[in-house]
This record gives structure tokens, sequence and C-alpha cells, in this order.
């Protein structure tokens, strides 16, 4: 039952990831729109179901708190710095997709349209190098506590997977996009190029990601794998987009954030938060709650979860259904 729970709150993480990258994607694709009503169309596409998305976020830091209680307090300790970076990148993107239709004035909404992006980069960076700190294994201060260290976040390896989230985000907002236009649309055309211009580079930065976490990981094997898994995932995506199905590209195009949270699992095991000395390291069975309390969860959390999972369905068909076809 401990790994049940330490799936699950994996889950919950690597579900808010694939969303989330179609916001951050769509945040990031601003400065492509060519015209004020291609802004405020993509902007408005993506309000009603950013905050669903983020729901996910909440229920996740819901269950690590109620399900491995003894591991959100280092955790966050050890990662204040991406966390920060996190938070701040979070607020002010969620303002901007707030405030930006709030002024009629063009100053105002300019302000928005450097914030938007900006901060969806940021985030989709932030979250990278991040996951990548908790695959390689953390760095130990002085005391021998877990620490994300600043050599930690600036590694190779982080630095590739925070380029795998911002492209694969990116690509992610491009078929999200592209996905709400009718077919006869123009802007369909522009959108198809920029999503087979990412393809390539998403597969080539996820292939890094896997031989550079080889390298620096105990696993290199599976987590050689994971990279490999997503990489045939981008590939799939891209022939469903290619074959008119880009709900399906869309689906598929998550397998590169999703091989972060996964590779976390891989590598570690059952060991929650790594560091590479093994000192201050912290195992599945240190960190989660007592039987009692587990047992408690089952009755409250699981049914809320699937009331979670019912509603993010009900808002996507309501609220990002796909365009119309060309006939």
């Amino acid at each position: 039952m401990e790994v049940f729970w330490y799936a699950l709150t994996g889950l919950l993480l690597a579900g808010y990831l694939a969303l989330e990258s179609i916001d951050f994607g769509m945040g990031m694709l601003l400065p492509f729109a060519r015209s004020e009503r291609d802004r405020e169309r993509a902007r408005r596409a993506v309000v009603p179901l950013f905050l669903a998305n983020e729901v996910w976020l909440v229920a996740f830091a819901g269950l690590l708190l109620g399900a491995l209680p003894l591991l959100e307090g280092p955790l966050l300790t050890a990662l204040r710095i991406p966390m920060v970076l996190v938070l701040a990148a979070w607020v002010l993107r969620d303002a901007a997709l707030w405030f930006r239709a709030a002024l009629p004035s063009d100053g105002w909404r300019r302000l928005w349209d450097v914030v938007l992006p900006a901060a969806s980069l940021v985030l989709a960076m932030a979250w990278g190098t991040l996951l990548a700190a908790l695959i390689r294994g953390l760095s130990t201060d002085g005391d021998g506590q877990p620490v994300a260290a600043l050599s930690d976040l600036a590694h190779p390896f982080s630095l590739a997977c925070a380029a795998v989230v911002v492209v694969g985000g990116l690509r992610q907002g491009v078929l999200f996009a592209a996905r709400r236009l009718p077919g006869a649309d123009p802007e369909q055309a522009r959108l198809a190029r920029l999503a087979g211009r990412l393809h390539w580079p998403l597969v080539g930065l996820v292939l890094l990601a896997a031989v550079t976490a080889a390298g620096v990981t105990g696993a290199p094997v599976a987590v050689t794998l994971v990279g490999v898994a997503a990489a045939l995932g981008v590939f799939a995506s891209e022939r469903l987009r290619t074959a008119g199905r880009p709900g399906a590209a869309l689906l598929l195009g998550t397998a590169p954030v999703l091989a972060l949270p996964a590779a976390v699992g891989v590598v570690n095991g059952t060991t929650v938060l790594a560091t590479r000395s093994g000192t201050g390291a912290l195992t599945l069975t240190e960190a989660v709650a007592d039987s009692a309390s587990l047992g408690l969860l089952a009755v409250v959390v699981l049914p809320v979860l699937a009331a979670i999972a019912y509603g993010q369905v009900w808002m996507w068909r309501v609220f990002a259904p796909q365009g119309p076809r060309a006939h």
C-alpha cells in the first residue's frame, strides 16, 4: 500500500504537468501571434482550463501532506530555490491571464504580453530543472541535509530537462491552438509548419536528456528506456497530427513531460528523496503515514480524485471542443 500512495502522488504531479504543459505552451506562443485578435483568442482559449489544470497540483500537494507527511518539509527545504521560481512565475503567469483584458489600454495589454510568455518560460524551465535534480539526486549541505545547489540546477542534465519541458510545452501549445481552429482558418497552416519545425528538435532534446541521464544516474538502462519511450511518443504524436487527428496528437505529445516524473520513480525506486552521496536520503518507509491515516485517506481522497478526473473531462468537453473541420 505504501507504493500505491507514492505512485498515486506521482501520478497527480504527472497529470498536472501534462495538462499544464498546454498552458506553458500557449503562454510562450503569444509572441508568435500576428494580431491583437489572435492574442486575445489564445488567451480566451486557455483561461477556462488553466485553473482546472492547477487543481491537480493542489491535489498533489494535499496528498503529499496526507500520505507522505515526513517528505513535504525536507522536499520543500531542499528545493527552495527552484520552488521560489515556480511560485513567482506561477503567480505572474496567472495574473497575466486574468489582468490582460482588465483594461482597454494598449500599453496595459503590451505589459502583460511581455509578462505572460516570460513567466510561462520560467515556469516551464523551473519544473524541468526541479525534476532533473530529483532524478539525478540532490547535493548535501554541511549538516548532511539534502539541498538543490546551484550546481545541480545548472548541470547539463538539468538544462536538457528544462529544454525538454520548454520545447515540449511550446509544441503542446501549438497543437492545442491548432485543434481549436476550424480547418479553413489560415492560421492552421502556420501552426502546422511550426509544429513540424518543433518535432525534430524535441526528439533530439529528449534523446539528449536520456543519454545524459544514463551517465549521471544509477539506472542507465531504465532511464534510457524511459527516454526512448518519450521519443517514440513524440514520433507517434507527429504522425497523428499529419493524419488529421489533433486530439490524439495532443494526448501523445505529453510523453516528454510525463517522462520526467516517471524517471524519478524509475531511477530512485522507493527512495523518495535521493541524494548522490546517500547522506540525508529519505526512504518511502520513513516518509509514509501510518496505516490508520492511509485508511482514512482511502475513504476520503479516492472519491475526491475520481470527481476531479470527471470534472476535468467535463471541462474539456465544454470549454475546449475541437474546431469544426473544413469540408
